[in-house]
């Protein structure tokens, strides 16, 4: 099974810092899609921190487009429930993904993200 090899102990760190590089959004705007594009061509010689990269600027990038349909939602009264049902969604699934995968990969085990991974780009 892919998803579950384990990360060489010299890249854990690197790892870890390319499955919370999605969380740089946060804190600077488009902190969340610079970050992993920097660790993409910074660690370009380590496939597993790459594609973690990969992954967590997907993850953004989807995040950012799933916005486009909640706000439009939002403007009707019949689309704001499922515009709140679909941003919490998102909200979840963008904070718990990268979260879990940096906890995985503090153990050694490489994490794919279930929505986001099953691109063959993002195996190492």
């Amino acid at each position: 099974m892919r998803n579950s090899f384990r990360i060489d102990p010299d890249e854990q760190g690197w790892a870890i810092i390319a499955h919370l590089s999605s969380l740089a959004g946060t804190i600077v705007p488009v902190g969340g899609i610079l970050v992993p594009v920097i660790l993409i061509f910074a660690k370009s010689e380590s496939p597993v921190v790459s594609a973690i990269a990969k992954q967590a600027l997907y993850l953004t990038i989807l995040c950012y487009l799933s916005a486009i349909p909640i706000v439009i939602l939002s403007f009707t009264i019949i689309g704001i429930p499922l515009a709140l049902l679909m941003g919490g969604a998102v909200f979840v699934a963008g904070w718990a993904f990268p979260i879990i995968g940096a906890i995985k990969a503090s153990d050694g085990y490489y994490f794919k993200y279930p929505i986001v991974g099953q691109n063959p780009i993002f195996y190492p």
